[in-house]
This record gives structure tokens, sequence and C-alpha cells, in this order.
């Protein structure tokens, strides 16, 4: 067998003679398995389900701690917990989604989790210098808060000891019970779950009971790349309890932390629990992309002559491409967007999905207080909508009664920009209807939330 270089004609037009390189079989039989066999075996290590590969250390999640960090996936299931996947994950998939075309045009979304700033996950205060939880029943005696915790289903033992060694209280009708973090870290969360709900209609004890929401499907989504120890993770999911059809709540911080074994562990248990779901979203603007209706939606409040230009750019791309909807908003929402407020930026005005949602499309901010946390800021600038179909319009949920909780601003297709509460630990982001309905039906439970929509007038 040969293997053969021909060389090309020399600038003269003459013909340099061929080089031909003669090998034996047994020589061609050696180069090759030379050559293919370490590509073999690199394809056999990389190969989905390699055991080489499971067991590398490029395996291992990523994040430094004080114990092995491992896959959210690792906690064995626990009796009395919620039952959370341990095999395959079961988070939304990470891909681009097509939505619904209209004069927005063609917008594809993504989801994603958002984590809070290193600089706001510091334990400012040592969860040991922390109080300790009290579960308050206003009007009830000491024997029917023992009845309650007997009906939610807390084992005799535990309601015995309690009535014997807890530390309780009574003071104007308030009976309350320190139940120790044992105990609490102890319940299951059938028993949590009913008890907690009691809990939670007493105002008096929202300091204790301030549940963070996961969608049943999202806890290791959630988890992913935390860098927790496995026991951390295993702590958390224990503590979790059902409320509804798909939710799972969080609501016992500060047992959870005092039972973790360092700063930084503390620190990233903060960090995962405040991390955030939202939604990335994008523009496709090809040759086929008629300009100037992109132009007039995503131009109102008189940017159209800044869209325009830059929208018309994009469309001669030959073969199309995608802008971020970031770039077409409104300056208010483009600066804030996936961003956290700042100590600085706070200057005592409350900075909530109501504030962020009036001053959607204002160059100068408006601070009213009443008109940003009532309908009435409604009634002097807006009027009623059937359903949102234009850039700005507003989402409004009230309770049954008409008390508003939440404002959301509609951008396009089933995209909502909001901020989720005033926290600082609380980040502008975009959403999709179903979750912010979700979200607030959690927070709300045993209320049917109202939905109205609204446009400022002059838009």
């Amino acid at each position: 067998m040969s293997i053969a270089d021909e060389c090309p004609s020399d600038a003269a037009g003459a013909v340099r003679p061929a080089v031909r390189l003669i090998f034996p079989p047994w020589a061609v039989a050696i180069i090759a398995a030379v050559i293919v066999l370490p590509w073999l075996a690199i394809g056999f290590l990389l190969a989905p389900g390699s055991k080489v590969l499971r067991n590398s250390k490029y395996s291992e999640a990523r994040g430094s701690g004080d114990q092995a960090a491992a896959s959210p996936g690792a906690a064995a299931t626990i009796p009395g917990t919620v039952s959370v996947s341990d095999a395959a994950p079961t988070e939304p998939p990470q891909v681009w989604v097509a939505g619904k075309k209209g004069p927005w045009g063609q917008i594809e979304s993504m989801l994603f989790a958002i984590d809070v700033p290193d600089e706001s996950v510091a334990v400012v205060t040592p969860p040991a210098n922390e109080p300790p939880i009290r579960w308050n029943f206003p009007g009830y005696s000491k024997e029917k808060v023992l009845a309650t915790l007997r009906a939610a289903g807390m084992p005799e033992d535990e309601v015995k000891r309690l009535d014997g060694s807890g530390k309780w209280s009574s003071d104007a009708g308030l009976t309350a019970v320190e139940p120790g973090d044992k105990l609490i870290l102890d319940l299951t969360a059938e028993v949590r779950a009913k008890l907690y709900s009691s809990l939670v209609a007493f105002p008096q004890n929202a300091g204790q009971i301030d549940p963070v929401y996961f969608r049943s499907g999202d806890v290791d989504w959630r988890l992913q790349d935390s860098g927790l120890a496995p026991a951390s993770i295993a702590l958390l999911k224990r503590l979790l309890y059902p409320q509804g059809k798909d939710a799972l709540l969080f609501a016992d911080l500060q047992p959870a932390l005092r039972s973790l074994p360092s700063d930084a562990e503390q620190r990233r248990f903060m960090k995962v629990i405040a991390r955030k779901r939202a939604v990335m979203a994008r523009l496709r603007v090809g040759p086929e992309t008629d300009v100037e209706e992109l132009a007039q939606y995503w131009g109102l409040g008189g940017r159209r002559k800044d869209i325009a230009p830059f929208l018309d750019g994009l469309h001669r791309v030959e073969k199309g491409c995608t802008i971020s909807l970031v770039q077409l908003l409104p300056s208010f929402a483009r600066d804030r967007l996936y961003r956290y407020p700042a100590a600085a930026d706070d200057k005592g005005i409350p900075q909530d999905c109501f504030w962020s949602a009036f001053n959607f499309f204002n160059e100068s901010l408006d601070n009213n207080a009443e008109d940003t946390h009532s309908l009435a800021g409604l009634n002097k600038g807006y009027y009623r909508l059937s359903a949102p179909t234009q850039l700005g319009d507003m989402l409004i949920l009230t309770t049954h009664d008409g008390v508003p909780v939440h404002a959301a601003v509609f951008l396009a297709d089933d995209i909502y920009f909001t901020k989720n509460g005033v926290s600082s630990n609380q980040p502008w982001i975009l959403t999709r209807l179903a979750d912010v309905l979700e979200y607030y039906n959690v927070q709300h439970p045993g209320s049917t939330l109202n939905t109205y929509y609204f446009r400022r007038k002059g838009i």
C-alpha cells in the first residue's frame, strides 16, 4: 500500500516528480492503531453515563465548602420529608421557547435562576444571637394550644414534653410557647403544613413564619451549583412542607442556620434560599420582520426615534439575529432589570412592585406613596382594560375585598416586568403570568385573588 503526495506544477508549468512513500501492511496497521486508539479511549471516557467521568473530580458540584459539596440529588430520602426526586433532575429545561407572535414580534424566552449578590447574604446577626422562635396563639388558653398541636398530628410524647418543660407565657390574652429548635427541626412535613397553616393566620407570627416558596419540581434546580454540603441539602429538603397542589414552603430559616456548622455554610444556605426564578427574553429580528410595526410597539412613550434605527439595522442582518428585551425597555426598567436595589437607592422610598409599575414609563421618579400602594393612582391616570395588549399595560392583583397585593407591567406575549416585594433581596425580574398568580396565591392562602388590567392615559 502507498501513501502519495502529488505536488502541483511550478510556475514554469513543469511538473515535479511525485514523492511516494511505500509502507508494508504491518506498518500501516501500527500507524492506524497509534492514531485511532487514543481517540476511541477519550470518546469512551467522555461518553454520557461513563463511570470514569462520573467518578472523576470534574463531576463534583462546584463551590468550596467546609464539607465536600455534592449534587442536589445526592441526599437520601428521609422519613417525614416531602418527596423530592433524587434521580433525574426535574428542573425546567434550559432552552429558548418561542412564544405567540403579535405586534411585539416573535419573542423567545428561557427560565433561569438569579442569585442575590454575595455582599447581601452575610449573616449580619449570628443565628446564635437571634431570639428563639415563639409560636403565638392570641385568644387561646394553654389547653387549647396543646389541643391544636395534637390536631396537627404532633406526637403525643412531644406534646407532653412541651407541656411540661416548654417555655410558656401568657399576656393580654395571648398564649405563646417557645418550642425549641430541636422540636421545630424534627417536625414531619405533614405536621409542619397543618400547624403552620394555623400559625400564619395570626399576624403575631409573621416574623417567625415568613415562608419561601419553591415549586415542587424546581427544588433540585434551585439547589444547582449551590456549594452546600450534602447534610445541608438534606436539612433543607426535610424542612420543606406542602401547600396546595404544587407549592413547597420553607419557613424555618433561623433554626436551620443555627444547626449548620460554620458561617460560610450559613451564607451559602441563605444564598440558595434567596435564589429567584426569572425569565430571560429576547426578540427575533429577520429579513422578513415588519420593522415599522416593531418600532411602533416597542417605541411607545415617545421612544420610537430611539428604537427604529436600531431595529432597522438588525433587520439588515442577512440571516437574522436576536436582541434582549432589556434593550427595548424604557430607561426605568432597563436600568433595573435583573438588579437588586442598593441601600443608597432607597432614600426611604418603598421600592416595591407598585412603585416599580407606576414608574415604568417615567424619566423622573414619582415617589407618591399613596398612589403607589393603592388604586387611588389608577383612578387618576389610568383606565380599565379587559386584557393587556400594549407595552406598559398594568396588572393589579387584589384580595376579594379589593386590597391590592401586587402590580406587574405587561411587556409582550406572556412576559411581565415586576419586583416581588420591597425587600432588597428581591430583584427586578421578568416573569410569566402563571408564575405571578401562583406566587401570590401561595402568599395569600385561602383568599381568592382578583385580576385587573389598566392602561396609562396618554400613552
